[in-house]
C-alpha cells in the first residue's frame, strides 16, 4: 500500500507538471497562430501595394508617352517661325539689359559681383 501511495503521489506530481507543460505549449501555439495571422495580413497588404505599383507603372508609361509627344511638339514650335521670333525677342531683351548694366556701372561686367567702396 505504501508503494502504491508513493506511486499515486508521484503520478499526481507528474500530471501537475504535464498540465503546466500543456498550458505552456498551448500558449506557444496561440502565439504562433497570432504570428501566422499577422503574416497573412502583411501578405494581403503586400499584394495591395504590388497592385498599386503596377497601376503606377502603367500611369508612368502613359505619362512618358505624353511627354515624348509634347517634346516633339515643342521641337516643332521652336524650329518654326514662333520659335525664331521668340529667340530674336530674347536676344534683343538680353542685349538691352547688358547695355543698361554697362551704362550704370562702366566697370561692372555681366555676371560678376562688384564691391562698392
Amino acid at each position: 500500500l505504501l508503494r502504491m501511495a508513493r506511486l499515486m503521489s508521484q503520478t499526481t506530481r507528474l500530471l501537475a507538471r504535464a498540465d503546466i507543460l500543456l498550458d505552456r505549449a498551448q500558449a506557444a501555439v496561440d502565439g504562433a497562430q497570432a504570428a501566422v495571422d499577422r503574416a497573412g495580413r502583411q501578405l494581403d497588404h503586400a499584394e495591395s501595394v504590388t497592385a498599386s505599383m503596377d497601376e503606377l507603372g502603367a500611369g508612368m508609361s502613359e505619362l512618358a508617352g505624353q511627354v515624348n509627344a509634347l517634346a516633339g511638339l515643342g521641337k516643332a514650335v521652336a524650329a518654326g517661325p514662333v520659335g525664331k521670333a521668340g529667340a530674336v525677342a530674347y536676344g534683343v531683351r538680353h542685349a538691352l539689359h547688358l547695355r543698361r548694366a554697362a551704362r550704370m556701372n562702366s566697370r561692372a561686367l555681366p555676371g560678376r559681383v562688384v564691391e562698392r567702396r
